[in-house]
C-alpha cells in the first residue's frame, strides 16, 4: 500500500509541475496574435507553453521551432502564411511525424497572405511535406486566390500536399483554391504518392473553389476516403476549349493495395470520382452521394489498367441539360486507352442512377447548331486500342432510369448482369446501334462494336 500511495504522490506532483509550466512532452503552443503584421519579419516571441505560446511570423516559427514528432496546437483566430513554392522559400515544409492541430475549423484558420513587400503570384500550396505520418486536424485553410481570379492569374493554389505514407487529414476546410488547366490543376487536399500507402482522408470539406480545372480530394497511392463533402460549382454551359470536365471531386491513382472510397458527398463540378492517370487495383467506391454531376464515376485510366473495382451502392444524380456537344456523358464509365491492357473483375452492385432533375437533354447544340445523341448515359464500357478487353464484369442490383442509355461498345469476357431494375420505362435504352443492358443469367461472352 505504500509503494501505492508514494507512486500516487508522484504522479501527482508530475501533473502538477506540467500543469504549472504549460510544457508537455513534445507539444508546443502557437498563438495567432498580430501574425500578418509579424509577416515575413523571423520572429518567434513567448516560449510555446500554454500560457505563453509561440507567436510571430507563423512560417518562421513552423520552419525553426517545430521538431520531428511534434503535436502542434494552433489557437483560434488566423495565422498567416506566404504558403510553399518552387520560387518561395519563407514557409517550411512540415517535419516527419509532426501533428498539427487547430481549435476546430470554425476557430483556427491558416490563410495564404498577398499583402506584403515582395508578393508575387506563383504556384502555391498552404502546407505540404514529403515526410510521412503527418496528421493536420481541425482547422481551416483558405487558400485566399481571390487576387489571381480577379486578375485571370494561371497560377494553382491548393491547400495541403502530403506525399508521404501514413499522413491524415481529417476535420480540415479548404476555401478559396484555384486552378485553370492540366499543368496547374488546382489540387486542393493531396495526399500520398506513388507505392505510398496507409493514408487517410476523413471529414473534410472542399468548397467556394474559384477556378475551372480543379481537384477536391486527390489521393495517390493507398488511401481511406471517408465521409468528406466536396461542394464544386455546376457546370452548365458548353466547354469549348477542353471538351471534358476538370472539375473532379475525388481522384484517386495508382491504388495498389487498396483504397476504399467511402460515405462521401460531392457535389457539382464534372466527375464525382475520377481517375485518368495511372489505373487502380483494389479500389472501392461505395455509399458515395454524388449530385448534379455530369459523371458518377469516370475511369479512364492512360497508364494502365484497372483490377478489382467495386462500384457499389451510390446515388448518382446527374447533371441536367449540360451541353456537352462532342461526346456523351456517363453515370459510370469504365475505360482503357492502350493497346494489350484489360480491365479484370469490375463489380458495379446497387447504384442508383437518375438524373438530377426528371429529364434528359434534348436541346439544339448552341455552339454547333448540330441536333445532342442524347448527351448523356447510364453505363460505358468501352475499349480504344487493338488487343484490350474488359474481363469479368458484374453489373447487379442497380436502378437505372431507363431513358439514361447504356453502350457497351468493346469486348466482354464473362459479362454477368442480375437484378437490374430499369426506372420510368421497362426496358433500358440504347443508343448508337449498341443492345443495352439485358438481365443474363450467368456468364457470357460480349463482344461488339
Amino acid at each position: 500500500m505504500r509503494k501505492h500511495a508514494i507512486a500516487r504522490l508522484l504522479l501527482a506532483s508530475l501533473l502538477a509541475a506540467i500543469a504549472t509550466s504549460g510544457v508537455a512532452a513534445n507539444e508546443i503552443w502557437l498563438s495567432s496574435t498580430n501574425s500578418l503584421s509579424y509577416l515575413k519579419t523571423q520572429t518567434d516571441l513567448g516560449s510555446g507553453t500554454t500560457p505563453n505560446p509561440y507567436y510571430g511570423d507563423f512560417d518562421y516559427i513552423m520552419g525553426h521551432n517545430v521538431a520531428p514528432n511534434t503535436v502542434v496546437h494552433l489557437g483560434s483566430g488566423i495565422f498567416w502564411s506566404t504558403g510553399v513554392g518552387a520560387s518561395n522559400t519563407d514557409a517550411s515544409a512540415i517535419p516527419a511525424g509532426v501533428t498539427l492541430k487547430g481549435d476546430g475549423e470554425a476557430f483556427t484558420t491558416i490563410r495564404r497572405a498577398t499583402n506584403y513587400s515582395g508578393y508575387v503570384q506563383q504556384n502555391l500550396t498552404l502546407l505540404e511535406s514529403h515526410s510521412s505520418n503527418i496528421t493536420i486536424c481541425d482547422l481551416t485553410l483558405d487558400c485566399n486566390a481571390f487576387d489571381l481570379h480577379n486578375n485571370h492569374s494561371t497560377n494553382g493554389i491548393g491547400g495541403v500536399g502530403l506525399l508521404g505514407s501514413g499522413e491524415t487529414l481529417e476535420h480540415v476546410t479548404d476555401i478559396n483554391g484555384i486552378g485553370y488547366g492540366y499543368s496547374v490543376e488546382g489540387f486542393q487536399l493531396v495526399v500520398g504518392n506513388y507505392g505510398q500507402n496507409n493514408n487517410k482522408v476523413m471529414g473534410c470539406t472542399v468548397s467556394n473553389f474559384l477556378g475551372n480545372y480543379g481537384d477536391g480530394i486527390a489521393p495517390s497511392g493507398d488511401c481511406l476516403v471517408e465521409g468528406n463533402k466536396i461542394y464544386f460549382p455546376v457546370q452548365t454551359t458548353p466547354l469549348t476549349t477542353n471538351w471534358w470536365n476538370p472539375l473532379f471531386g475525388i481522384n484517386v491513382v495508382a491504388s495498389s493495395k487498396g483504397s476504399m472510397v467511402i460515405n462521401n458527398y460531392v457535389y457539382g463540378g464534372g466527375d464525382g470520382f475520377h481517375n485518368d492517370t495511372a489505373g487502380d487495383t483494389n479500389l472501392i467506391i461505395a455509399n458515395n452521394v454524388f449530385e448534379n454531376v455530369c459523371e458518377g464515376v469516370a475511369l479512364t485510366g492512360d497508364q494502365r489498367p484497372y483490377n478489382s473495382v467495386t462500384i457499389s451502392h451510390n446515388l448518382i444524380l446527374m447533371q441536367t441539360n449540360y451541353l456537352r456537344p462532342y461526346n456523351q456523358e456517363f453515370a459510370i464509365g469504365l475505360e482503357t486507352l492502350y493497346a494489350g491492357q484489360t480491365n479484370l473483375n469490375i463489380v458495379i452492385d446497387g447504384n442508383i442512377i437518375r438524373l438530377y432533375h426528371d429529364q434528359v437533354w434534348s436541346v439544339t447544340n448552341v455552339i454547333t447548331g448540330a441536333i445532342g445523341d442524347g448527351s448523356q448515359g447510364a453505363i460505358y464500357i468501352h475499349t480504344a486500342g487493338a488487343g484490350q478487353l474488359n474481363e469479368n464484369i458484374s453489373i447487379v442490383n442497380n436502378q437505372i432510369d431507363a431513358r439514361l442509355p447504356i453502350e457497351f461498345v468493346s469486348p466482354i469476357s464473362n459479362l454477368y448482369a442480375s437484378g437490374n431494375i430499369p426506372l420510368n420505362g421497362t426496358n433500358f435504352a440504347t443508343a448508337n446501334g449498341h443492345p443495352g443492358l439485358t438481365n443474363v443469367a450467368g456468364l457470357q461472352t460480349v463482344s461488339q462494336y
